[in-house]
């Protein structure tokens, strides 16, 4: 928190990364990791207009791995941005960044809009 005269406190925020917002959206979906013919299933967390959160898949991947990742009857080139296992479980998670600008895989827009998070104390 921030005091702002006279005692009062102001919570502070902070302009994140993300250049657009994120939208919680599950939904499933099919990648292929570049160079391989096998597909492998998982589900969307959220989305922004260039990257995704993904969720529920269990093979081995690693940071800067290429991937196709297919909506419905669209394809997009992504590139893994980070990796995490959930505790206690087979369950992965990532986050990837579009390679290809300006490609709309979920079917909409997102505002041009940067998150903005409260700073903890």
């Amino acid at each position: 928190m921030v005091t702002a005269g006279k005692g009062k406190k102001m919570t502070r925020f902070r302009i994140g990364k993300r250049r657009s917002m994120r939208k919680k959206a599950v939904v499933p979906v099919q990648f292929w990791i570049a160079g391989s013919p096998e597909g492998h299933l998982a589900h969307t967390m959220d989305l922004t207009n260039d990257g995704v959160r993904l969720g529920g898949f269990q093979i081995d991947l690693r940071v800067g791995d290429k991937i196709e990742i297919q909506y419905r009857k669209k394809r997009a080139l992504f590139q893994v941005s980070w990796i995490t296992a959930r505790e206690g479980s087979l369950e992965k998670h990532m986050g990837a960044k579009c390679l290809e600008s300006g490609k709309q895989v979920w079917g909409e827009q997102f505002p041009h809009k940067p998150d903005e998070y409260e700073e903890p104390e």
